[in-house]
């Protein structure tokens, strides 16, 4: 797999994933329901369409995570005011002391993981993954656009 960058991030992503979830587990919480958290703690309010697009978790996923973690007790649902077409998520006291009682863990995990790098690269890494995340979510399809690459139209 040696060149293949997603290979790289995959497997960078699933040991700092199974790292988390020893520390999630006594708490019943999956790395999933943490991500939908640890959103809600940095925005405070998101729909679940928002909530899906900031975590990249699949809408119907998010929907039944929510429903999950409302059951718990650590998120509520209202109507937005201005559109109740929009149904808002939010963390609740109980929901914002159980991240809190995570977060550590996490952000342990990250900074045991970027320990091998200098200030400088972290700030460069972060830089490049942002860049390349922005560049892949834009609205584009190069792939579909093959006049582009067979020197225009073809007819």
């Amino acid at each position: 797999m040696r060149g293949y960058l997603p290979h790289y991030i995959s497997r960078l992503m699933n040991v700092l994933n199974l790292r988390l979830l020893e520390h999630l587990r006594p708490l019943q919480v999956t790395v999933q329901q943490f991500r939908i958290m640890q959103m809600l703690d940095a925005r405070e309010v998101a729909s679940v369409g928002e909530i899906s697009r900031d975590t990249v978790i699949e809408q119907s996923v998010v929907s039944r995570i929510v429903d999950q973690l409302e059951r718990r007790g650590f998120v509520t649902r209202s109507k937005r005011k201005g559109n109740a077409r929009i149904v808002d998520v939010k963390l609740t006291e109980e929901g914002r002391s159980t991240f809190a009682m995570m977060r550590p863990y996490a952000q342990a995990i990250v900074a045991d993981a970027v320990s091998a790098l200098s200030a400088t690269e972290r700030r460069a890494m972060e830089d490049m993954l942002q860049r390349m995340f922005d560049h892949v979510t834009a609205p584009r399809h190069p792939w579909l656009d093959t006049n582009s690459r067979n020197g225009g139209s073809r007819g």
